[in-house]
C-alpha cells in the first residue's frame, strides 16, 4: 500500500509546534532572584541557609531561585552590578534585600537615607523596565543602632510600606523595639547579622502564597472605603499560611479600630484602639493558629505577618494604606469577603 507524504510529514509538523511552544515558555515564569546584601545571601545563618533560602523551600512546586546577593553592597553597589550580574538573570520576580546599614545610617544619618530614597525607585523601575515583578524587604536593625538611627529606621520603613509595589516587613520580625537585633536572634558579636533564628524570624514575614497571587495577576491592595456601611459581620475568622512568628491585626467594630500587635522577638502583646496604646503585656510567648473575630459590624479587616511599630499603627487606624507582609485585607463592604491582599488566602464568615 503506497503511503503519501503527508501522512508523517503534518502530524510531524505539528509535534514540532507543540515542543516549540513549550520551550517557548520560559522558566523565567517561576523563577525568583534575590539581589541583596549580605544578609540576603544568608549570612549569619548555619551554611547560608538564610532566610532567601528558606523561603525557597516554601516555594509551590515548579518554582526556584538564585541569589546574586553580595556581602556588604548599598544601593550604588547594585547599580554599578546592575548590567553585569542581573540583567542576564532570567527571573520574573526579584526580591531586592538590602537596607540603610549598608547605605551608612550610622555613620552618615541624613545623606544615607536621602541616597536610599533617592535610589530605591530608581532600581525599581530599571528592574520594572525588564518587565520583572519586584519584591523589596523593607529596612532591618543592626546592632549598634541608637535611638536616633531608630527614628530614621522608622519614618522610612513607613513609607516603604506605602510604596506601589509588594514589600516584606522583615524588620517588624526582628526588632528589639529600639531598632537592634533581638537578644536571641543574633550572636551577640557580629552586629551586621542575624543568626539562624534571626533569617527564620524574618522568613516568616513572606506570605506563602504570594509568589502565586503574583503570578496570577493579582493587583496591588487598595483601600476600599466601608464609611456609612452596616453590613458588616458579626464574626469572622481565618487561618494564617503557614507558620507565623509575629503579626498585627487591625478591624473596625462599631466605629472603633481595634489593633492587637504581637511580637515574638519582644515576646509582648499591645492593644490599640484609634492608634492609642490601651494595654501591653510582656513575656508572651504565643502560638498563632486560627484567629477569629467577633464585635459589632465588623469590617476593615487587616493581617500582617510581622508586628508593626506604633508610628505604623497609628497611619493604618488614619486610613493610610500599608502594604508590607499584608496577608489578608477584607474591607467586608456589604458582609463581601474578598481577600484583596496578595496572596490566595481567605476569611470565613460565622454571623449568628
Amino acid at each position: 500500500m503506497r503511503t503519501h507524504w503527508r501522512t508523517y510529514i503534518i502530524p510531524a509538523m505539528l509535534l514540532m509546534s507543540c515542543m516549540l511552544l513549550s520551550a517557548c515558555k520560559s522558566p523565567a515564569e517561576q523563577r525568583i532572584c534575590f539581589f541583596g546584601s549580605s544578609v540576603c545571601r544568608g549570612v549569619g545563618a548555619d551554611s547560608l541557609n538564610g532566610y532567601a533560602s528558606q523561603i525557597t523551600a516554601t516555594l509551590p512546586t515548579g518554582w526556584e531561585s538564585v541569589n546574586i546577593s553580595v556581602d556588604g553592597n548599598n544601593t550604588y553597589d547594585l547599580f554599578a552590578r546592575f548590567e553585569r550580574d542581573m540583567t542576564p538573570i532570567e527571573a520574573k520576580y526579584v526580591v531586592i534585600g538590602i537596607s540603610l546599614g549598608n547605605e551608612g545610617l550610622h555613620e552618615k544619618g541624613a545623606r544615607a537615607v536621602l541616597s536610599y530614597k533617592e535610589n530605591m525607585p530608581r532600581l525599581i523601575r530599571m528592574l520594572q523596565d525588564q518587565g520583572r515583578v519586584v519584591v523589596v524587604t523593607n529596612n532591618y536593625p543592626r546592632a549598634d543602632f541608637n535611638e536616633v538611627d531608630y527614628e530614621d529606621l522608622c519614618a522610612v520603613n513607613l513609607e516603604v510600606q506605602q510604596w506601589d509595589i509588594p514589600t516584606i516587613n522583615v524588620f517588624g520580625t526582628i526588632d528589639d523595639g529600639q531598632g537592634r537585633w533581638a537578644e536571641h536572634l543574633w550572636n551577640g558579636s557580629d552586629i551586621y547579622h542575624p543568626n539562624q533564628l534571626g533569617h527564620e524570624a524574618m522568613a516568616s514575614s513572606f506570605p506563602l502564597t504570594m509568589w502565586e497571587a503574583l503570578q496570577a495577576g493579582k493587583p496591588l491592595p487598595e483601600y476600599i472605603s466601608t464609611q456609612g456601611d452596616e453590613n458588616g459581620v458579626a464574626c469572622v475568622s481565618f487561618v494564617p499560611e503557614g507558620h507565623v512568628q509575629s503579626y498585627t491585626l487591625s478591624y473596625i467594630s462599631a466605629d472603633t479600630t481595634y489593633t492587637e500587635v504581637y511580637a515574638a522577638a519582644q515576646k509582648k502583646l499591645w492593644q490599640y484602639a484609634n492608634g492609642q496604646q490601651v494595654s501591653v503585656t510582656e513575656g508572651i510567648d504565643k502560638t498563632i493558629g486560627t484567629i477569629t473575630i467577633q464585635g459589632n459590624n465588623v469590617h476593615q479587616v487587616f493581617f500582617y505577618r510581622a508586628a508593626m511599630t506604633e508610628r505604623e499603627v497609628r497611619a493604618l487606624a488614619r486610613g493610610k494604606m500599608l502594604r508590607s507582609s499584608l496577608e489578608i485585607y477584607c474591607p467586608l463592604l456589604g458582609g463581601e469577603t474578598t481577600n484583596y491582599a496578595q496572596t490566595m488566602n481567605c476569611v470565613s464568615i460565622h454571623n449568628k
